[in-house]
Parts: structure tokens; sequence; C-alpha cells
């Protein structure tokens, strides 16, 4: 049987039972959603502050390296004859380069052929470079020039060797001539090509059959049958006047920690080399590094922030974390670090000074002057044992680590919303069994309204009844 409640009554029963578990439930509801929205911003906050000190921890590393005022400038006074670069600390220095010549791949140019399938011959290519070699069998399935190249360049075992196809005019105004050229992928006479061939025939260094390809300078009484279109040369470098051999236009460490990167030769000119201390990676690095800590400044303002007119507060006002985190940052700004010797102590001495907001200002002129004249005791500044950097960073990495500081608070934080969640099902469990005893009461209170008003209506009808009798007497 199905109850429809107020059906007896009249009362609209859903409505009032609605409103008294409201009136029960709706507070509480409020409070847990409020708490619950106040947690969550906290755990947004926490991680924007968290990805913030990464990022300023990022900056605070490069200073705090050694290695970034190690680094050195090294500067061509012409990027077509060289260019330069330095790995680690290099003395400064002035130095005279003259490129008299470039290192150059060995090229060799063949006889010419009618065509690309013209057949040259059968046997075994050895081809040498740089002291290793590899063979090469031609047999009448590889025979033509065009075979030939594709043998070469597919061989599995190539040293470093390229066979190309070129199609030229045969100089005598009756069409065009082929030939094969061979190239040593390697610079340096050490990388020379040597072409030895053992020729079906029986011949193997005479103009024909597969002969045509011979080639070995190391025998001086037998003709080479192809051409040397590009000797394979070194590169010969002076560095002030004292000559240097490289097989490749790569020069290492001919000035120790310089590479020279030979692009063009200049016989009887010396170009400079220049090689500095690299005072604007520095100055990038010690911008980046107070750009990062204003923004924190800006961020950790905006947290705990309190206007007075609208009584609005920061989220992380009078939070002891925010504010045990400001005090170690800005101590590690305003230190003075001691037992590093030379003219500076303090940010101040080169140039950075605290400003009304607590922002850093870089004065620029002084900044650039400490570095020209004491650039290693800038260094000392943040990258020494107790630099600012060091400990810098030091501060940081308890906060951005995994199961620091910040991440501690979250977990926190989160264990607190599962808590809040836990309340939120206990609460509707019980809403949910007041609602269903408050349904099964006022139901019951509908059945027997709904009764007395059956007896009420049958009295009724019985008095009626009765006083009809009454009358008719």
């Amino acid at each position: 049987m199905i109850s429809v409640p107020g059906l007896g009554s009249g009362l609209d029963v859903n409505s009032i039972v609605s409103q008294l578990v409201a009136a029960e439930g709706d507070t509480k509801t409020l409070l847990l959603a409020n708490q619950q929205s106040d947690i969550e911003a906290e755990i947004t906050a926490f991680g924007s502050l968290k990805s913030l000190l990464s990022t300023f921890q990022s900056a605070t590393t490069t200073l705090k390296l050694p290695a970034t005022f190690d680094a050195s400038l090294a500067t061509s006074s012409d990027p077509t004859i060289f260019t330069a670069s330095t790995t680690g600390s290099v003395a400064a220095g002035i130095f005279n380069i003259e490129v008299r010549n470039l290192a150059e791949a060995n090229k060799l140019l063949s006889s010419g052929f009618a065509d690309a399938n013209t057949v040259i011959g059968e046997g075994t290519l050895t081809i040498s470079a740089g002291g290793a070699s590899f063979n090469v069998t031609i047999d009448s399935s590889n025979s033509t020039v065009t075979g030939v190249r594709d043998a070469i360049n597919d061989a599995t075992d190539n040293t470093g060797v390229s066979a190309t196809i070129i199609t030229v005019d045969d100089g005598t105004g009756n069409g065009t001539l082929t030939k094969l050229v061979l190239r040593s992928e390697k610079t340096g006479t050490a990388n020379a090509l040597t072409i030895t061939v053992n020729d079906t025939d029986g011949v193997h260094t005479d103009g024909s059959g597969l002969s045509v390809l011979y080639y070995d300078t190391s025998d001086g009484t037998t003709p080479e049958q192809l051409s040397e279109i590009a000797a394979a040369t070194d590169a010969e470098v002076y560095i002030d006047g004292q000559k240097v051999l490289s097989s490749s236009n790569t020069v290492v460490d001919a000035i120790q920690g310089v590479t020279l990167d030979i692009v063009g030769e200049n016989i009887g000119t010396n170009y400079t080399l220049t090689i500095s201390d690299d005072k604007d990676r520095v100055t990038a690095a010690v911008e980046l590094f107070v750009s990062n800590y204003n923004s924190f400044v800006s961020l950790t303002n905006n947290y705990t922030a309190f206007n007075v007119d609208t009584g609005d507060a920061g989220i992380f006002l009078g939070d002891a974390t925010l504010r045990t985190l400001r005090n170690q940052v800005r101590s590690e700004i305003s230190n003075s670090v001691n037992d590093i010797g030379g003219p500076f102590s303090m940010l101040v001495d080169i140039g950075i000074t605290t400003q009304i907001d607590g922002t850093l200002v870089i004065d620029s002129t002084r900044l650039g002057n400490a570095l020209n004249t004491n650039f290693a005791d800038v260094g000392n500044l943040f990258s020494s044992a107790n630099g600012i950097a060091v400990q810098m960073d030091s501060v940081l990495s308890e906060y951005t680590k995994a199961d620091g500081i910040i991440d501690s608070k979250t977990k926190g934080l989160n264990t607190t919303i599962s808590g809040i969640a836990k309340e939120f099902q206990d609460l509707n469990t019980k809403l949910a069994a007041l609602e269903e005893r408050l349904l099964a009461q006022f139901s019951g209170l509908d059945v027997l309204l709904s009764q007395l008003n059956s007896t009420s209506n049958f009295l009724s009808e019985q008095f009626k009844i009765i006083g009809s009798i009454v009358k008719q007497k």
C-alpha cells in the first residue's frame, strides 16, 4: 500500500520534513563547505609558492656554481676566418691567429665513361682511408659505373668513403662523359685515399677493366689511374707565430681550454683572439636572481596582506610557515659573508640594495665596475662555502625538496580535506536518517488525523440523523 504524506491531514508533509532536515543540516553543510574551500585555496597557494621557489632556486643554483664564474668568453676579430669557444676557466689574454690552410678531404676523379650504364670491369676494390680499409666485390651484377658507386656507398663496413657520379662536357663538343668521384669523408693528410685493385683480367694497375680505379701514391713506380682533384690537407694555423697542424678544421686545446673552429684562410694576416671573463653571463645570472627574489617578495606580500578598509586578509596572514620562510630568505639576502677576503662581503657592496617594499634593485654601473675590477671576488660573494647563493640554496631546498616543508604542509591539508569529506558523508547519513524518521512520524500523524477526520465525519452524520428523527417527532 502506497502512503501519500498529507493525504489525510491536508498538510504538505514532504515540504515540512525537507525544511526541518534543512534546518538541521544547512548550517553544518555551509560550515564544512567553507572549510573545504579555504583549505583547497591554501593547497593551491602552497603549490604556487613551491613553483615560484623552485624557479628562484634554479636561478640561485646558477650563482652557487663556481663554474659560472670560471667561464671565459672567446671573441674572434673576424668570424669569417675563425670562431672560438672555451671550456672551464681560461686565463684572460689576447692571441694572434693566422690561418694559412684549411683542412681538406681527399677527392679523386675517374676517367670518362660513355654513360652511367657503362661496364667498368670485375674484381675486388680495396679502399683505405685513415689506416682503415674495406673491400668491395664487383661482379656482373654491379660492374657498371652506377653499380660500382652503389657497391661502395652500400658496403656495410665502409670506413668513411663516398662515391658520386657526375656528368660533364667531353671537352670536344661532341657530348658528355660520366665520371666517378671518390671522396674521403674525413679531412686531413692522415685520411688520404688509397685504392688497390684485384682485377679479374690479371693486370691490376693498368687503364683497363676495374684497374681504371687504381690509386696508390705509396707505389712510386706505378702510375695512378685516378686524378686527385682535392688533396688531403691538414689545417695549418699559427698562434702567436707558433705552427699548429690539425687533421680537421676544429683545433682543440692548442690554447688550453679553447676550441678554434677554422672557417677561412688568409696567409700573412693575423687576426685577434681575445679571452676574457664572461661578465655578460654573470650579469644576466645576477639579474635573474634578483628578479626571482623580487617575485618571491611580491607573492609573499600578497599572501600576508591585510586591507584595513575592507577587512580582506591574505591567505597566509599569520601563517607560521610562511613567516619563517620570509625571515630566512631575507636574512640570507642581508647577511654578510665572512672569511672570503676581497672588497665584497654583502650584496650592497656590488650595487644590489633593498627598496622600501622589500624588493631588490641593481645599480648596473656599480655591478659592472665590480665585475670589471674584481670578477673573482664577485664569484666568492655568491659561490664560496658561505656565499649568498650557497646559503640561499640550502634554505630553499628545505621547502622545495620532495617531502620538504611545503610538501609536508600540503600533505597535512589534504588529510584535513579527507576528514571534511568524511564529515560530509556522516552528516548526509545522519540527515537521511532524520528525514526517514520524520517522514515516518508525520506519516503516522497523517494516518491518525485521517482516522479522526473519518470518525468526526461519522459522528456528524449520526448527529444529523438523530436531529432529523427528533424533528419528526
